[in-house]
């Protein structure tokens, strides 16, 4: 992930993380996230200088109006205001980029709370997209629900599970479905389906019997020609 801070087409900053504070009025940048500062960079002042996000797939531009810079020992304060009359900044999915960054998808899932599981799982979806083949080649495909407690995790066990760089499937219901359409035809060209098989399945039921997930989930896996087991 890239953040650049720029002035008429001059890039006067380069970092890889950038805080947005609540509020929308002040920005906070780690001095060791900065990879590059051009000599001119105090000549934002008063001036409305346009961030843009890119991160592979990923990219989005905004307007911040400068009002006043504060430099300090460890960080950089940039107080104005962010013009975003669309709503589309969200700090949540800076802080996943840079949690894929920094961890390189080894993260610790269920040491995260709801929302970082939810922004991980659509900052995956906008890096990768919704693919079209699974890269698991076994014949028989386990999907961990030993641990899983809330929807998410069942999603993101199977996005585990079917791609080596845990890729998205879905973060509800009818998302889920549409990636399972999505792999559909190239599932079907190989020689033989890939078998299924629920590890933790005790522990899916107990806690998703009465969520609709519970019966649609396997409905959905063998309309689509997947045969599912489960292990206790």
């Amino acid at each position: 992930m890239k953040i650049e801070l720029i002035l008429e087409e001059k890039v006067l900053l380069l970092t890889s993380y950038i805080r947005l504070i609540n509020t929308k009025n002040k920005i906070t940048i780690k001095k060791d996230d900065i990879k590059f500062a051009n000599v001119e960079f105090s000549s934002i002042l008063n001036k409305d200088v346009t961030i843009r996000i890119i991160f592979k797939t990923f990219k989005r531009v905004y307007v911040f109006s400068l009002s006043d810079i504060i430099i300090k020992t460890n960080e950089i304060i940039l107080l104005g205001t962010l013009n975003d009359p669309l709503g589309l900044y969200d700090q949540g999915y800076v802080n996943n980029f840079k949690l894929l960054s920094d961890k390189k998808e080894k993260i610790e899932w269920y040491e995260l709370n709801e929302k970082q599981k939810y922004y991980y799982l659509r900052g995956s979806a906008l890096l990768y997209g919704v693919r079209k083949d699974i890269d698991n080649s076994n014949s028989t495909i386990v999907i961990d629900f030993l641990n899983v407690k809330s929807d998410l995790d069942v999603y993101y066990e199977i996005g585990k599970s079917f791609f080596k760089s845990y890729g998205y499937f879905g973060t509800e219901f009818h998302s889920f479905r549409d990636c399972l359409a999505n792999i559909h035809e190239s599932i079907k060209k190989r020689k033989k389906i890939p078998i299924i098989k629920i590890k933790g399945y005790r522990n899916f039921k107990k806690n998703f019997e009465k969520n609709i997930l519970f019966e649609d989930f396997y409905n959905e896996f063998k309309n689509n020609g997947f045969e599912v087991m489960n292990d206790e």
